[in-house]
């Protein structure tokens, strides 16, 4: 069942929703966060809403997601990686698992699902993590699930999303492929992509932000001003969107199973950043793409002075980055990157008809000085970095290879180089 566990931040007292499973008696559980070990900074967070300090978050009735079955071979155990199996299927929806419980064939913890959303959260998460997960929380459990209006200003606006959404699509290409998307949110980027034809495991640590994606799946309308030009009218994309909770930095799929990841929102810390690229490295395969985004520490920024690292006027922290940390964060885990700023800040051009303003802020963004403007870095990884694997043959050259076998044949020998190489 459903319980809601109250969060004490400061004087702000939030309440998020906590996922559960039924009991679960015949195998250890993964444990759900423990409010006494929430300890937020001491300093007063100001800038949360005056609702927020007033009165607990109402839970808004959402439409139940279900979870697509084929998506199950690709999620792991969030302590081993090994693999999980369906222990019990106790609800089933029209195109997946609404209730069910899962557990782990190594170690025989079990995760739920409920309400179609796969609850894999294992250890507590930091703080900071806490915090922000309150936020969001509380920040789409009142929102109605019906159409999306953009707001005036701001990173959903619809300027911003008509200057940064075709760029991360036009980077990941993600037609007909798997995607992993780390940091859903609400599903504007998701029910794109599926809108295009993709797989996608979103992955999330907001439940409320994951509920709320999940009522909109069915209508197949994505919550953001930018619309694909070639949609002739939305359709229903629960059988190609499966929902996870989980911490990005302790989360693990199926090796080498996706064509494309996706995140737009950095982790806190460097450590865990770290441990999320080399999570997607690990998932992708050979041939992969992962595409990210950070806030950019623009040239804006840099000659104002202005702070690294901030709050959103939320109430979570935001870190800017320079290209050079983006490369070497990311570099150690894909051999091929590249990096650039986009959505450059414009000043007074919001004075401008929103034609005018949409135009020149793409014409900046092409320019080479005024697009070092930009708000967003957006970066392309591949060539995933792998470990050797002991025995496994690389591709080579199949000119050489043949020079080889027919040398060594013209000597009466095998095909073998030293030490009993096969070729």
């Amino acid at each position: 069942m459903p319980c809601t566990t109250a969060r004490a931040h400061g004087n702000v007292r939030i309440t998020p929703t906590v996922l559960h499973s039924g009991p679960l008696r015949s195998a250890r559980v993964a444990p759900q966060m423990d409010p006494r070990s929430f300890r937020g900074r001491k300093e007063d967070k100001s800038t949360i809403s005056v609702a927020m300090r007033e009165s607990s978050v109402q839970q808004v009735a959402l439409v139940s997601a279900e979870f697509p079955r084929h998506f199950l071979a690709l999620l792991r155990c969030s302590y081993d990686a090994g693999p999980l199996i369906l222990a019990a299927e106790l609800q089933r929806g029209a195109v997946g698992l609404v209730q069910a419980r899962l557990r782990c064939a190594v170690c025989d913890i079990e995760y739920g699902i409920e309400d179609g959303i796969a609850n894999l959260i294992s250890d507590p998460l930091t703080s900071e993590d806490q915090y922000e997960m309150a936020i969001r929380d509380s920040q789409h459990s009142s929102l109605p699930p019906d159409r999306f209006v953009p707001p005036a200003s701001g990173w959903r606006s619809k300027l911003s999303d008509l200057l940064e959404i075709p760029h991360h699509l036009s980077e990941l290409q993600p037609k007909a492929c798997t995607v992993l998307e780390i940091g859903c949110g609400d599903g504007r980027f998701t029910m794109l992509m599926a809108q295009m034809g993709a797989s996608v495991l979103a992955v999330d640590f907001s439940l409320n932000s994951l509920r709320t994606l999940g009522s909109r799946l069915q209508s197949g309308i994505a919550p953001t001003a930018y619309h694909l030009r070639h949609l002739c009218s939305p359709s229903d994309l629960r059988g190609r969107v499966a929902l996870v909770r989980a911490d990005a930095s302790h989360f693990h799929v199926a090796p080498r199973s996706f064509d494309r990841a996706l995140s737009t929102t950095p982790l806190d810390s460097r450590e865990e950043r770290l441990a999320m690229y080399r999570s997607i490295a690990e998932a992708l395969g050979d041939d992969g793409r992962y595409v990210g985004s950070v806030e950019n520490d623009d040239l804006t920024r840099r000659l104002l002075g202005l702070p690294l690292a901030r709050r959103y006027s939320s109430g979570i922290f935001i870190e800017h980055f320079s290209v050079a940390k983006v490369w070497r964060e990311v570099s150690p885990f894909f051999s091929k990157l590249r990096i650039r700023p986009i959505r450059p800040r414009l000043p007074f051009i919001h004075r401008l008809p929103s034609n005018w303003e949409l135009c020149l802020s793409r014409l900046a963004a092409a320019t080479p000085v005024l697009r070092h403007l930009g708000e967003i870095l957006l970066f392309r990884a591949e060539r995933p970095v792998r470990q050797p694997t002991e025995g496994i043959h690389r591709r080579g050259s199949k000119l050489a290879k043949r020079l080889f076998r027919w040398y060594m044949s013209k000597l009466g020998k095998d095909s073998l180089w030293e030490n009993n190489e096969p070729i």
